[in-house]
């Protein structure tokens, strides 16, 4: 059985718009999860929305 890799998670700066890839936090049991980063490497905001609600996200 061949391995299907999975997809990095991505987010929207609210703020600049710019994308980022989620940081992959690791769990017992070997999950993980992605989170968001902290703040943006562009504008240093801090509100992010996931890439997949982007085109729902009102302000």
């Amino acid at each position: 059985m061949s391995h299907v890799p999975e997809a990095v998670k991505q987010y929207v700066c609210a703020d600049c718009q710019t994308m980022h890839a989620g940081t992959p936090i690791h769990h017992e049991g070997g999950s993980h999860t992605f989170e968001p980063p902290t703040s943006c490497g562009a504008c240093e905001g801090e509100t992010f929305v996931e890439l997949a609600a982007w085109i729902h996200h009102h302000e």
